[in-house]
């Protein structure tokens, strides 16, 4: 059936809603599905209210929807345009952080919001296979892409075997460089696991994304060429600009 005779039915009527919020949520899908990625611009008004079956009052409550949510920017002359790119965000065993992005041409950076040593919570020292309450390293960024929000990072080390590791941080040396400097040379991932959830409205605030848009979670173990843990990770990323890649070939 046709989306205009679905919205405008029986059907659509009882469902409780309203047909600009279906139009919005058929967008949306598309965008993310990127059938618009080759230009980043969408329909104009004319064309979309005639193929939504509706009229212009209807579909600008649609397309207000969309640019609250940050999902378009309307530019006056111009047209509706895609705010946010979907990136390909790859989960590997060897899964880097600026080598995903700068394979798609994006610049990569990072924020460093906290860096201390505490009390390894629950999860990080179960997966770090460190002892109750064992000290760790808490490091939490915020994962940039052409300086725009994407992930908000928090990862954990065990504190015994790279002590300094914050000061080396904030000094500005790379993730990467500091590893080698305690003598890990390579590291893989073991595990990521997938799942979603809503931001706080902190976690929002840093992202710059409204509080009822879900995030993409991936919780990360990485070890060193033994197999021994070097970091328990827990990444929140915008569900909007960011979708998971695994690599079916390289098993995690």
């Amino acid at each position: 059936m046709p989306f205009s005779q679905l919205a405008q039915g029986t059907a659509g009527r009882r469902s409780g809603v309203a047909v600009w919020r279906k139009i919005a949520d058929s967008l949306t899908t598309e965008i993310r599905d990127r059938v618009y990625a080759e230009t980043g611009r969408l329909p104009g008004e004319v064309e979309l209210s005639a193929r939504f079956g509706v009229n212009r009052h209807t579909l600008r409550q649609a397309v207000a929807a969309l640019q609250t949510d940050g999902i378009v920017r309307v530019e006056p002359g111009r047209g509706m345009f895609v705010q946010h790119e979907l990136l390909d965000y790859a989960l590997s065993r060897r899964t880097r952080f600026s080598e995903n992005l700068r394979r798609q041409g994006l610049l990569p950076s990072k924020q460093l919001l906290a860096a201390h040593e505490m009390p390894a919570p629950p999860r990080a020292a179960i997966e770090l296979k460190l002892d109750k309450g064992a000290a760790v390293l808490m490091v939490e960024t915020l994962d940039e892409a052409n300086d725009s929000p994407i992930g908000l990072a928090t990862a954990y080390y065990p504190a015994l075997r790279f002590s300094g590791l914050q000061k080396m941080l904030s000094q500005g040396t790379h993730t990467t460089e500091i590893l080698k400097h305690f003598g890990v040379q390579d590291y893989v991932r073991t595990m990521s696991r997938i799942t979603t959830q809503m931001p706080s409205d902190e976690t929002a605030r840093l992202l710059k994304q409204p509080t009822n848009r879900p995030l993409l979670c991936v919780e990360s173990v990485d070890v060193d060429m033994e197999g021994v843990p070097i970091k328990y990770g827990e990444t929140v990323f915008c569900g909007d600009r960011v979708q998971l890649v695994v690599d079916a070939e390289s098993a995690l």
